[in-house]
């Protein structure tokens, strides 16, 4: 098998320029029996989990009110992960997960979050550019109708997963070029591929990269162009970054 380190990430064509904006017209087969699957707790798979919304790590410094403590995914997701560990074994790593299924009143708090980032980064910004801003890094929630397919947030279904990797040996996180959820280009998954990075930690930062990349691939998962640590699999998004057939096969889920 060819070593994840040595593959450049290439994403599917066409995909670069898609935002958390454009993917609600793909339509979900919410009749359908992989929609029923139950949300699980992803630590009782033996993945490592540290829910970044409960804590006060970068780039917020505090914990959301509505955070959950755990990550929830769909149960066949949560299996996919263990299968990705098996492939990330020969390298001395794992994956970490750090968010999953979030409550609406979770994504809302995250979209204002962003939506006032914008007002600081961005120059006199209009509604318009400060909505673009905060749906390239965050599902736009404020339209949720739990009866239309059209408004649910990809990270509401449990099929949506943000990750790093850490250390098998001393668990620390592995260094990917950006904290988790830092609106910047650098976030963007192949920032590091250019020719032009090679200074020691960029070479780092690439590597890092492609080992999360290539064994999430490698299992079914589509990545999020411009956010490293973000992956689907069986989402609206699924469908519309990997160039698949819909239907998406999760919609709306809850935890019981």
């Amino acid at each position: 098998m060819d070593d994840y380190r040595d593959i450049p990430i290439v994403l599917p064509a066409g995909c670069a320029d898609n935002t958390a904006l454009d993917y609600h017209q793909v339509e979900i087969d919410v009749e359908g029996a992989e929609n029923k699957e139950p949300l699980v707790d992803l630590a009782l798979y033996k993945v490592a989990v540290h829910s970044a919304y409960a804590s006060s790590d970068p780039p917020y410094h505090k914990a959301f009110a509505n955070a959950l403590s755990s990550v929830y995914l769909r149960q066949s997701v949560a299996k996919k992960l263990v299968e990705v560990n098996e492939r990330l074994k020969k390298y001395g790593v794992e994956v970490l997960a750090l968010d999953g299924f979030r409550p609406i009143s979770l994504q809302s708090d995250i979209w204002n979050y962003f939506i006032k980032r914008g007002e600081e980064v961005l120059n006199e910004p209009k509604e318009e550019d400060l909505v673009q801003f905060a749906g390239t890094y965050c599902s736009d929630p404020r339209s949720f109708d739990p009866g239309n397919w059209r408004t649910w947030p990809v990270h509401n279904t449990g099929g949506a997963i943000d990750l790093t990797l850490r250390s098998l040996k001393n668990q620390k996180p592995l260094f990917m070029g950006s904290s988790f959820d830092q609106a910047d280009e650098i976030s963007s998954t192949t920032y590091f591929e250019s020719n032009s990075m090679q200074g020691e930690r960029e070479v780092e930062a690439r590597i890092n990269r492609r080992m999360l990349y290539h064994a999430m691939r490698q299992a079914g998962f589509v990545n999020y162009p411009h956010e490293w640590w973000h992956f689907d699999y069986g989402t609206q998004m699924w469908i519309k970054n990997g160039n698949k057939k819909p239907p998406a096969i999760y919609g709306r889920a809850e935890i019981k």
